[in-house]
């Protein structure tokens, strides 16, 4: 009997509490699943903006190396000048141009040839 009383007496007290709702807890788990599925979003958007930038990238990247062969491939056309089959060959001025002594340029050429010779 006493076990009765007892089981009867706490489930009285017990009754309150069970038949509760919690709403704070509810608003609780509320906002977590909230900002769990806030933070996926932004982890998704993050994705596809680098996902984006690097398409981008990729293509400035290809358009650039394009453009680079496009331009070495261009043929640059030398201007042609037309000469008067008239005119008068041009004047060279000896003196402006260099002059080694037939000395010394015999004296290298026997050297380099001494060189050559010399194979061990």
């Amino acid at each position: 009997m006493r076990l009765a009383i007892a089981a009867l007496a706490s489930a009285m007290l017990a009754a309150p509490a069970l038949a509760q709702d919690y709403p704070a807890l509810a608003l609780s788990q509320a906002r977590d699943a909230e900002r769990v599925a806030a933070e996926a979003a932004a982890r998704q958007r993050d994705i596809a903006i680098t996902n984006e930038l690097s398409v981008l990238q990729a293509r400035v990247q290809s358009e650039q190396a394009l453009s680079d062969l496009a331009a070495l491939r261009a043929r640059t056309t030398l201007p042609t000048v037309a000469l008067d089959p008239k005119a008068p060959p041009p004047k060279i001025d000896l003196s402006q141009l260099a002059s080694i002594p037939d000395a010394t340029l015999a004296d290298s050429n026997a050297k380099v040839r001494a060189a050559a010779d010399n194979r061990r």
